[in-house]
């Protein structure tokens, strides 16, 4: 069955899909969300509970924030590289002229901020309003051109078309942009208590579909869905180790995120969405947990090396304080071309006032005791720390 308006503002597409669940034969699809459910919980318990190191955790967050900038942009064709991203930081600092792809990063910053400091600084019952959205949506819109759109305000006199292919919004006056954005405040405010209806996970996912449905605005509704559903998982603690969207899953797949949304208007189920969103978000902290092993194993390397230094005579090696600040700086460089790095400011201040002996004897040192390896051949070489090091240590209990 086709969505309409009338359909669109009751909000009960999670509802029907929670009854269907447990008729006939969709136990398969109940399987499937568990399962989905049960892995997602595991991997974000893990994030939890990693310790946080502030400038590993601080890399962390600044590149999730990046990525999420450049992937919510890219869908909408910005294409932006995180150098780019982290250039147009500067400049606005600086308040030096930004251009276009530069000012929508920009903005885009000023959005994830909002919502971090929002959620951060409400004391009492997080609760959704219409005025949040608003100030979403003008932050992401504010100073750029885009036809007929006002920063923070809804449409309301032309009929919205957007998607692959196009279609008309289901929102066709002022009056019913209105009552849809009413209705669905009081939906995300609502407390659930189903299977479905009651997962965060779920409410983000729909969140996001349902503002695209009703395109209140002129421009910029699908940067602002993203945003929301971000806020969502963030209000519920979802992403507290450090604030990550979907917005890289969806971008990754753009043209299937398009045919799923299409797909829902066409027949009211939003299904094989939600659960491909649930997949997607899964692989999404997967990545996050991967970034957290990386970290924690640079911090035991460094402290693998530290224990040789300082326990030299009983482990019977000849090494020396300075290799832990070789080390430190090849672990933060995460890997470079040999000849590269030995000709670094850093490596050449440290080795100053001692000899190209000391240095390669310091150097195959390192390679003897398995905390770098070295791959390529002649002016081909990549030197990298040896993480697999740690895997093939025997304590003494």
């Amino acid at each position: 069955m086709e969505l309409t308006f009338d359909k669109l503002i009751k909000f009960d597409l999670v509802d029907e899909l929670e009854k269907s669940l447990f008729k006939g034969n969709s136990s398969a699809a109940l399987v499937d969300f568990v399962s989905a459910m049960q892995k997602i919980q595991s991997v974000d318990q893990f994030i939890k509970e990693s310790p946080s190191y502030p400038r590993a955790t601080n890399k962390i967050i600044r590149s999730e924030l990046v990525s999420a900038i450049g992937a919510t942009l890219a869908i909408e064709g910005t294409k932006i590289k995180d150098d780019e991203i982290e250039e147009s930081f500067r400049k606005a600092s600086l308040n030096e002229a930004l251009q276009r792809k530069e000012q929508e990063a920009e903005n885009s910053r000023k959005v994830y901020e909002f919502i971090i400091d929002l959620v951060n600084n409400t004391k009492a019952e997080f609760i959704y309003e219409e005025a949040m959205i608003k100030q979403i949506h003008k932050y992401f819109t504010e100073n750029m051109n885009y036809l007929g759109n006002t920063p923070g305000a809804y449409r309301s006199n032309f009929i919205a078309t957007f998607g692959d292919p196009r279609k008309s919004g289901l929102c066709r006056t002022g009056n019913e942009v209105d009552t849809a954005m009413q209705n669905f405040v009081n939906w995300l405010n609502k407390k659930e208590v189903g299977i479905l209806s009651s997962n965060t996970i779920v409410k983000a996912i729909m969140a996001h579909y349902y503002l695209t449905e009703i395109h209140p605005f002129p421009d910029g509704n699908g940067r602002t869905a993203r945003a929301l559903e971000s806020l969502v998982l963030y209000v519920n603690g979802i992403n507290s180790y450090c604030f990550w969207s979907l917005a890289n899953f969806w971008s990754n797949h753009r043209d299937q995120y398009i045919i799923h949304l299409g797909n829902i208007r066409n027949t009211s189920n939003a299904w094989d969405f939600l659960l491909w969103g649930m997949k997607g978000y899964l692989n999404e902290i997967e990545r996050i947990k991967a970034s957290v092993l990386k970290k924690v194993k640079q911090l035991m390397l460094m402290d693998y090396t530290k224990y040789l230094v300082d326990n030299k005579k009983e482990q019977k090696v000849k090494i020396y304080p300075r290799v832990i600040d070789v080390l430190r700086l090849l672990v933060r460089q995460e890997g470079c071309s040999f000849p590269k790095f030995l000709s670094s400011p850093e490596i050449k201040a440290l080795y100053k006032n001692l000899s190209a002996s000391t240095k390669s004897r310091d150097f195959n040192k390192m390679l003897d005791l398995g905390l770098i390896r070295l791959n390529g051949e002649k002016e081909n070489i990549f030197i990298e720390p040896n993480f697999q090091i740690l895997d093939r240590l025997n304590y003494n209990v």
